[in-house]
């Protein structure tokens, strides 16, 4: 049997510093010849001061063309910033990297991982129409109308309003193929992109490559699982 001989289960899931400077002295001076002989201890202590100021001479010259770099350490605050950029940049690209769709003998098309991901990880988009609650309603009724027609409808709340992400329709995004698990490695987050929020499925845990990637539908009503059994697990 192929994957296109296997039809995927309706889902309906609502679900640099540089060094000091040393002044380089360079200019010749006249020559002060002294009538009294210079001791031992003397000619000892200007060798040692010509050294001296000749290893500085060669410090300042080092860095002028090795600057000192000294480790700034960002904050957290930083880096979550910088993430947040990294996200919404790839969410504008619709980036799905590291990612493939293999089929499952019960489950039919999922998505698995084609490289290894960290946890943390943004992984992939569940993407598709973002709709009021009035509009997806009308939608579920017009799909439940067709048994052949899966449902893919993401309900959620952000920021005190209802939203849905209507992913039903075929579009070749990955994040609508994805399979449940009550115990899967991705979560789900809402972020703000443009004022619009979109819906991200981060690594829960670490995730191996060939690893099916897996989030939890959140679907725990009686006609749900009388349909669907498979979400029990």
């Amino acid at each position: 049997m192929t994957c296109d001989d296997i039809i995927s289960p309706s889902t309906p899931h609502r679900i640099e510093l540089r060094g000091d400077n040393v002044e380089d002295n360079n200019c010749k001076k006249p020559l002060i010849r002294s009538s009294q002989p210079v001791s031992r201890a003397r000619r000892r202590l200007n060798n040692s001061q010509a050294i001296n100021q000749q290893e500085a001479r060669d410090n300042h010259k080092l860095t002028e063309y090795f600057p000192v770099r000294r480790s700034v350490r960002k904050t957290t605050k930083t880096v979550l910033e910088e993430k947040q950029r990294i996200l919404e940049q790839a969410l504008r690209k619709e980036l799905e990297e590291g990612l493939e769709v293999r089929c499952f003998e019960g489950k039919g098309r999922g998505v698995v991982a084609a490289r290894d991901f960290n946890r943390g990880d943004f992984v992939v988009e569940y993407s598709g129409d973002l709709v009021d609650i009035v509009e997806a309603k009308v939608r579920e009724e017009k799909y439940a109308q067709d048994q052949n027609t899966g449902c893919y409808m993401y309900y959620f709340k952000h920021n005190g309003q209802q939203y849905c992400i209507d992913a039903t329709a075929e579009s070749g995004r990955l994040g609508r193929l994805v399979n449940h698990s009550r115990n899967g490695n991705l979560l789900t987050r809402t972020i703000m992109v443009d004022n619009k929020p979109r819906l991200v499925l981060i690594a829960k845990d670490e995730i191996k490559e060939g690893d099916e990637i897996l989030y939890d539908y959140g679907d725990r009503s009686k006609e749900s699982l009388k349909h669907h059994p498979w979400l029990a697990y």
